[in-house]
């Protein structure tokens, strides 16, 4: 066995072969540079009631999320790094993206390893949106080779060197995990698109549930707060 560094607060254990190794299908519609957001399910009436997403650091100026899944070692980090470019600020200052579902913080949340969360992986929802969608809002936006909590990872705003910056070939492949001769593939895996503030919920065209059991509660609370969105089941994005 070898531990893999998912960031500076947390490490996996994961054997470089045999059926234990960390798996991801193969993305779907990578092509378009979609981009996947997850939250759980108990946050949806609020982003549906102000009808955005807004960054962790408007949530902590509120008191928090009501559920929060993530790590909270990792996102106070995400509030110590700084992006040099414009707008500025840090990565908790974003609301932000990962280019492919079955991120490395899922697979930590799959396998009970946040400490302050025990809800699992099957109450999460991804809301899908897409880099052209986010774009044009007008919101500022930076991107990301990595994980944003990782003091190596550079940002950009040029989406002409996109195709060079981030690792397609792990973003889509179907094992992320670190090895002997690459220690870096999970941190690039974690690459993020960063939304500045906030991300109207007009922009995002889907949301992703793990099986039919939430469809209903998820298309309930869209009905209510009179939000159109396609509800579907992707039970191959979670673990």
């Amino acid at each position: 066995m070898i531990k893999f560094a998912y960031s500076m607060r947390i490490c996996l254990s994961i054997p470089l072969a045999g059926p234990s190794m960390v798996y991801s299908l193969v993305v779907t519609a990578v092509g378009d540079r979609s981009l996947f957001h997850f939250t759980h399910l108990d946050n949806l009436p609020h982003i549906l009631a102000e009808k955005r997403l807004v960054a962790d650091t408007v949530m902590q100026s509120r008191g928090g999320v009501p559920m929060e899944c993530g790590d909270r070692s990792i996102k106070a980090e995400r509030r110590t790094r700084h992006i040099k470019l414009p707008p500025y600020g840090c990565p908790a200052d974003y609301v932000p993206f990962y280019f492919a579902p079955r991120s490395p913080m899922l697979y930590v949340i799959s396998k009970g390893g946040v400490p302050t969360y025990s809800d699992g992986q099957s109450p999460l929802v991804y809301l899908v949106t897409s880099v052209d969608d986010a774009v044009s809002t007008g919101q500022p936006y930076v991107y990301s080779d990595g994980n944003c909590a990782a003091a190596i990872t550079r940002h950009y705003t040029d989406l002409a060197s996109m195709d060079a910056v981030v690792d397609w070939d792990v973003i889509k492949a179907t094992i992320w995990a670190n090895t002997r001769d690459d220690g870096d593939r999970m941190r690039r895996r974690a690459a993020e698109f960063l939304v500045h503030e906030h991300l109207p919920i007009s922009a995002i065209h889907t949301v992703a549930v793990y099986d039919h059991e939430h469809v209903q509660p998820v298309t309930h609370l869209l009905r209510g707060a009179g939000v159109e969105l396609s509800v579907t089941v992707r039970r191959e994005w979670y673990y």
